[in-house]
């Protein structure tokens, strides 16, 4: 099961579209980010190093790539994106992190993916859920700054991961606000990742890994994961440079920003709230028998659907052109 991310590159692959990344860090001495970087920021030490800093800074340079990695030898779903790396590294809702909001804004971003939140429950514990974490006012009103006033008032895209907790995304104050686009995961048979958390704000879904479990009676994922990029040399998740087995919401939420990308790529004058309209549209309604779509074809598990890059990127080309009528 796939997005199908390659269709969608005869007609776009990402150029001229930036892509922010805040997360904890990101490795711009990868080949696969070579040339690729713009106004790299640390908003937690206020400097323009985004480079991992601690031995654990692993998860952005991963995240990074399955959006943008160039294609040497990963391909991220929009290789010709252009990547603002943010390091964040402070507590949630922090100054700091209204101002790796702020620099994103006013530095130009089209897209901002975020892969982090509150702290979720163990997913194969159905007792005990994650923390609780209020959206604080500031966070709140520097999104709402842009997803209305970015990219010159056409609103910059922000999206979050709905939470790898096996538990409802609803009580998550950063992915259920609705000025952001919650994204959920979904595995290689078109069906729920067992961890994905899941609620009325879920959007949409994107392909990442999974695991089996018995006691849910969870079959064992084809897949070990998502190939992308990992911190060079002794450090990151393995000593290769690349990852094979990464995945979570973290992994299916930069996969919406690349083909966010490709869809802006594809139209620069796309409003935020044509993306959404687009991706609703256009996404596939998969595991119908137990998504349990409402009658308006939302899932609490996929939202509307597993995203198509493919049928997203025709739909951006076309959007707003009036179709001609044939003379009689």
């Amino acid at each position: 099961a796939d997005a199908p991310v390659e269709k969608a590159w005869s007609k776009s692959t990402g150029k001229d579209v930036v892509i922010a990344i805040i997360d904890d860090g990101v490795d711009i001495k990868h080949p696969e980010f070579k040339d690729k970087f713009v106004y790299p920021y640390d908003a937690t030490r206020r400097s323009n190093n985004p480079n991992p800093k601690l031995k654990d800074d692993n998860h952005g340079t991963s995240v990074a790539g399955v959006a943008v990695a160039a294609g040497v030898k990963a391909s991220g779903v929009a290789p010709d994106a252009k990547l603002m790396p943010i390091r964040l590294a402070s507590n949630l809702g922090s100054i700091e992190e209204v101002e790796a909001f702020a620099w994103a804004l006013t530095n130009g971003a089209d897209i901002i993916s975020c892969s982090w939140g509150p702290d979720d429950g163990a997913w194969d514990d159905q007792i005990s859920d994650g923390d609780e974490f209020p959206l604080p006012p500031l966070t709140r009103e520097i999104i709402r700054e842009a997803v209305t006033n970015g990219r010159q008032g056409k609103g910059t895209v922000v999206l979050f991961a709905a939470g790898n907790g096996n538990e409802s995304v609803d009580s998550d104050s950063y992915a259920s606000n609705p000025d952001v686009i919650a994204i959920a995961a979904c595995n290689d048979s078109n069906k729920r990742s067992v961890y994905s958390d899941y609620g009325k704000a879920v959007f949409c879904c994107f392909p990442s890994d999974d695991f089996g479990h018995p006691p849910f009676n969870h079959p064992e994922p084809i897949t070990s994961g998502i190939h992308t990029t990992d911190r060079l040399g002794e450090k990151g998740y393995s000593k290769r440079n690349y990852t094979n087995d990464f995945g979570g919401t973290s992994s299916a939420t930069p996969g919406v920003a690349g083909v966010i990308a490709l869809m802006l790529s594809a139209n620069p004058n796309l409003k935020a709230t044509n993306i959404r309209s687009i991706i609703k549209n256009t996404s596939e309604k998969i595991d119908r028998h137990n998504g349990k779509y409402d009658a308006s074809g939302h899932s609490i598990f996929y939202g509307h659907g597993k995203i198509n890059a493919r049928k997203a990127v025709n739909a951006a080309l076309t959007f707003g052109k009036k179709k001609s009528r044939s003379k009689k």
